[in-house]
């Protein structure tokens, strides 16, 4: 059953659940944009499952274990100071 609607566009566009629900999309979207098209589908179910991995982050938490000590002050708080020569 085909179920459509006419609407204007002013701020966005409203999805009913009913509608989502009616075509099994599920909760996991997936937009896909183009000229003239916007496509509304579901997640794949391998990309549903998917965790972040333990040696993932193990290894994001490494980065700086071997890091030489920096030759400029507070460089976390004088970031943009340091790289774009901008005070706060």
């Amino acid at each position: 059953m085909l179920d459509q609607e006419v609407i204007e566009v002013r701020q966005g566009i409203w999805i009913d659940e009913r509608w989502l629900r009616d075509a099994g999309l599920g909760t996991c979207l997936r937009v896909m944009v183009q000229p003239g098209e916007i496509r509304v589908l579901a997640m794949p179910p391998q990309v549903k499952g998917e965790e972040p991995s333990r040696e993932g982050w193990d290894v994001l938490r490494s980065l700086g274990c071997d890091a030489q000590p920096g030759r400029l002050s507070n460089a976390a708080r004088e970031h943009d100071r340091y790289l774009y020569g901008k005070s706060q």
